[in-house]
């Protein structure tokens, strides 16, 4: 495709060059902010208790491939070098706090990069189970590399501070990387005007159901309040989409760290085992929803592909029969009223028996499936398209008068006689097609007549001798042939 005018090529690669920059330095600056972020919740002389830039870097080096090049693990070393030096720690600490950052993202996405796309992005059952694989791999990687800051920096441990970063990175990881890999690809303005458009009180009530039950938790407080949430997120990833159940989880176990962490639990090395419990126990707690919305979106899916294995023909993958019938009736009837013009054609190749004689059935199979893909590419997307023989089809035009409905069936025409089939065995195939067509005349007619009468202008079409189309003749003319015809 030639460039625009106004924009010279050496601009236009330039541009392109750019793209890729562009969107490295949005990831070092979105990190940067991550590990401040995350140092704002640091304990007086140890670890974060919250750190949400590891996740955030797997996530968005496996959202956006492009990005997982050197530059990027360059630039993020930079920006996490750069935060802890900018809020007062030392040049080993930071150097080594950030080595083992980035080696735990390298093991989790060493993991997760080789993940096929649907089960990546959380559109299979086993998702989560090989989600919580890929974060156990990075939480290990970088505990076992930041494990020896304790005794040097810390005045704590190796297993204590391995133990404590291990819980930390598990956490992280199981919560923010879901979210990054579930975002939905429009726009902001686009989801909020989606969820205004399906605002509805019932639809709400999964949402004040966690709400409720939270507020029991922090009421009720003890060691089962942590669970007092799981059926109404249950509830969420049952009503919601998978990026909005992740959102809540996210929200809920924040809002439990931070509510414990206010004069209940201390994220030292003091309370050990307290805070590891909290933490695997909110990675688990994570884990349901998220596994439910995954199953969810693979049972809607798989729903989705028997329906259309049950009404498009296998072959050409229009309409089937059946399915052509009952939507094309269906809009037949939403066109009554107010009265709006329709029309139907009738699509029959011509000598396409004599193809499966002289070639073989595989190359009629061929012909058929590249016959519909050319009439397809010549219909506008609300048009219906459907097998409803061996090799006849019908196509059902909503809102078209006779003028605009004879010059579809001339370009169709056109279009398969233009159509060239190379088969495997050498020849070229070329062939034609005869349409008739037949219109609503404003009195309710059911698809099943307007089929017969394209049908008797098919004949018609085949009589005057094919590669052509003719329109149905209406009222007493028309059943005087449709007569004919059955005798």
């Amino acid at each position: 495709m030639p460039l625009p005018p106004f924009v010279p090529a050496s601009r236009n690669a330039s541009l392109l060059a750019l793209a890729p920059m562009a969107g490295i330095m949005g990831l070092g600056l979105s990190l940067f902010l991550a590990c401040l972020a995350g140092i704002l919740s640091r304990p007086t002389g140890f670890l974060a208790s919250f750190w949400p830039a590891n996740a955030m870097l797997l996530g968005m080096l496996l959202r956006w491939p492009s990005l997982a090049r050197k530059t990027s693990w360059l630039v993020a070393l930079v920006a996490l070098v750069l935060a802890d030096l900018l809020t007062g720690s030392s040049l080993l600490a930071a150097v080594w706090l950030s080595a083992a950052n980035l080696c735990g993202v390298a093991c989790g996405w060493w993991f997760l990069r080789r993940l096929d796309a649907p089960r990546l992005y959380l559109r299979r059952q086993t998702s989560v189970l090989y989600l919580l694989v890929g974060c156990t791999l990075a939480a290990a990687g970088s505990a076992l590399v930041g494990a020896g800051t304790g005794p040097v920096l810390f005045q704590a441990s190796w297993p204590q501070t391995a133990m404590m970063w291990f819980s930390t990175e598990l956490m992280n990881f199981m919560l923010i990387l879901p979210l990054i890999l579930s975002t939905p690809t429009c726009s902001p303005s686009r989801w909020f005007a989606r969820i205004r458009s399906r605002a509805s009180l019932p639809l709400a009530l999964p949402l004040l159901s966690v709400i409720a039950t939270e507020y029991a938790a922090i009421a009720l407080g003890g060691p089962g309040a942590l669970a007092f949430t799981v059926p109404s997120l249950l509830w969420c990833a049952l009503a919601y989409s998978l990026f909005t159940t992740t959102l809540l989880s996210l929200l809920v176990c924040t809002w439990k760290i931070a509510t414990m962490s206010v004069g209940v639990m201390n994220f030292t090395p003091e309370g050990l085992d307290l805070a590891v419990s909290l933490r695997l126990g909110l990675t688990l707690l994570s884990m349901g929803p998220l596994a439910v919305a995954c199953s969810q979106i693979a049972r809607t899916e798989l729903l989705r592909q028997l329906d259309r294995a049950v009404s498009h023909d296998s072959l050409t993958d229009v309409l089937a029969r059946g399915a052509f019938l009952s939507q094309g009736q269906r809009l037949l009837e939403r066109l009554q009223y107010p009265a709006q013009p329709a029309a139907v054609l009738m699509l029959d190749l011509d000598h396409f028996k004599q193809v499966n004689d002289r070639h073989g059935h595989a190359a009629g199979d061929a012909l058929l499936h590249a016959f519909a893909r050319t009439v397809g590419q010549v219909l506008r997307t609300q048009d219906l398209l459907g097998r409803v023989g061996g090799e006849e089809f019908a196509v059902l035009l909503p809102g078209v008068r006779a003028a605009a409905a004879q010059q579809i069936a001339a370009r169709i025409c056109a279009a398969v006689r233009a159509q060239r089939l190379a088969l495997p065995q050498g020849p070229v195939l070329q062939v034609t097609v005869s349409i008739g067509v037949a219109l609503t005349d404003g009195r309710p007619q059911t698809l099943a007549q307007l089929l017969q009468r394209a049908d008797v202008a098919l004949y018609q079409a085949k009589a005057a001798g094919r590669d052509g189309w003719k329109l149905s003749p209406t009222g007493a003319e028309s059943a005087a042939l449709v007569e004919n015809l059955a005798i």
